[in-house]
């Protein structure tokens, strides 16, 4: 019997055969073994997740300072700055305004608030301001109404909305941003409301000096 690797003589003479070699079932099996990098699996693509929770830390204790800050004792009521300030006639007013102004642009800018959203806090924002320059009757509506916490509890309820629907509402997100045009107007708007009730004031200031300041 031949011997694989060994030649074998020809019987009529002749050069030797030349063998003819088998593969062997282990080289076989080793060659068609896969690699490592044949089998490793398919890189996924990085998406990207929503942020899951969005810091209100610092608007949310804003809005403490300036709507519930101390409680009455022997009620349920609390009062901030807001009620403080607008104890100042109309002057106090136009503080506190801007101190919602700030918070409603804040929303708009940054948290990218839908625009009926921000038309809601831009009205809680615009009430406020015009009733609490009414003396006496604005300062008991401002510790009633809190437009601060209004507002913040609004932006509160968008991200909460967002976190539930995640991808699919930053895909809507883009398409309920406010445009430049809206933010501008809006943001005038609030400013010429605030610049009516400071014309006011000093207005007034100047009638009980006797004379116009302005």
């Amino acid at each position: 019997m031949p011997v694989p690797g060994i030649p074998v003589p020809d019987p009529s003479g002749g050069s030797p055969v030349k063998p003819i070699l088998r593969p062997s079932r282990v080289s076989t099996m080793a060659a068609r073994r896969p690699s490592d990098a044949d089998t490793a699996a398919p890189l996924k693509p990085i998406v990207e997740p929503f942020p899951r929770q969005v810091n209100l830390k610092g608007l949310e204790h804003l809005a403490w300072v300036m709507d519930r800050a101390v409680r009455i004792p022997g009620t349920k009521v609390s009062v901030g700055l807001d009620a403080l300030l607008g104890l100042l006639p109309v002057g106090g007013d136009v503080l506190t305004g801007l101190v919602q102004v700030g918070i409603v642009l804040v929303a708009l800018f940054r948290y990218r608030v839908p625009r009926s959203v921000a038309a809601r806090m831009a009205a809680n924002v615009l009430i406020d301001v015009l009733v609490g320059a009414v003396p006496l009757l604005g300062d008991l509506f401002d510790v009633a109404f809190k437009a601060n916490t209004r507002n913040v509890q609004l932006l509160r309820e968008v991200q909460e909305q967002r976190q539930v629907q995640e991808q699919r509402q930053v895909q809507e997100a883009a398409s309920s941003r406010p445009s430049n045009l809206f933010l501008v107007a809006l943001a005038a708007l609030l400013v010429i409301v605030l610049g009516l009730v400071l014309i006011g004031f000093i207005t007034v200031v100047g009638w009980m000096l006797g004379r116009p300041l302005i």
